[in-house]
């Protein structure tokens, strides 16, 4: 990229902030949270609302950041999703630091609290550090009051703390999609079809067609209940979850085609689900429908037909008889 003389001069203003001391009067002077307004450019790679861009205030070379877009100021406040996608990106970031700048130690910093942030509105990141020598961290220690076994002492005694704390995260916090839920539907009409619908392409490896269906995203409601917010957003269908009946219930994988526009790649990505599939009946072959945003077209499908497509993977093949025998 070339850069015009004004940008370069920015760029290396940049590069020098942290040690010609402008650091403090360049991010003073911001007045917004830097991180809900990253710049794209800086940003290389991203999943799952995650993001690793650079420090533009760089401690050393190759320093960069892991940082959630969402604002918010914990780690208490990541999903599960985005918490595992933070610990996979700190596994990335250290063979970056060794493949790209030949550095083999990494810290790994994250600040929580008002004192000990100085980033506007405290937006939760992690720094991905390469240390190549204890000079890089300077710490002023202070003088200890307790020895190793006071201080366990101190702890031990505050276990009704812990255990309020333990109790409280996992009632406020705690996200319970370590693994997601995906739920579907076999909707079989009058004539004996079964609704389906083909995929935007770049979706899936391979391209397959799908049932109705996607994640379940609030755990406050039941299945079906999600499953019949999925149904009207993928076919614009209105459906009572009472009606719902279960098929299976199976742990399952689908590759999906990932596109990094950062890295501008693309590559699948293996995703594990726990897969719930319902059958639901009553459905009118001319009823109204609307395909979702990730989907071009929706159709009906005889089921005898269905069960011998090609377009459907086995384990859907095997779904739709199961519906059918009920």
């Amino acid at each position: 990229m070339k850069l015009t003389p004004k940008q370069q001069a920015k760029q290396e203003q940049y590069r020098d902030a942290r040690f010609s001391n402008n650091y403090d009067d360049i991010w003073q002077s911001v007045g917004k949270c830097v991180f809900c307004d990253l710049r794209e450019k800086y940003i290389f790679h991203e999943e799952n609302g995650v993001v690793m861009t650079i420090n533009l205030f760089a401690y050393i070379d190759g320093h960069f950041m892991i940082v959630p877009r969402r604002h918010i100021r914990s780690t208490k406040e990541l999903t599960q999703l985005e918490w595992e996608t933070v610990r996979k990106f700190s596994y990335i970031a250290k063979k970056l630091i060794r493949d790209v700048h030949k550095v083999k130690g990494m810290q790994l910093l994250q600040k929580d609290g008002s004192t000990a942030q100085s980033t506007v509105d405290q937006h939760l990141h992690f720094q991905c550090i390469p240390f190549d020598a204890p000079d890089l961290s300077v710490w002023n220690y202070r003088q200890l009051k307790y020895t190793p076994l006071e201080n366990v002492a101190l702890y031990k005694q505050a276990r009704k703390k812990i255990i309020q704390a333990d109790q409280k995260f996992d009632k406020e916090y705690r996200r319970p999609d370590a693994l997601p839920v995906i739920c579907d539907a076999v909707i079989i009409n009058e004539k004996e079809e079964v609704l389906l619908q083909k995929r935007r392409l770049g979706i899936m490896i391979p391209e397959h067609d799908t049932l109705p269906g996607g994640h379940v995203d609030d755990f406050a409601k039941t299945f079906e209940e999600e499953l019949a917010r999925e149904v009207w957003e993928e076919t614009g269908l209105r459906v009572d979850p009472t009606k719902f009946e279960l098929v299976a219930s199976r742990a399952d994988q689908v590759t999906f085609l990932k596109q990094s526009p950062h890295l501008q790649i693309k590559f699948g990505k293996n995703k594990q689900f726990v897969y719930n599939t319902y059958r639901l009946t009553g459905v009118k072959s001319d009823a109204p429908l609307t395909a979702g945003d990730d989907a071009s077209e929706l159709y009906w499908l005889p089921i005898s037909e269905a069960l011998v497509s090609t377009r459907l993977t086995p384990a859907l093949h095997d779904s739709i008889k199961r519906a059918k025998e009920l």
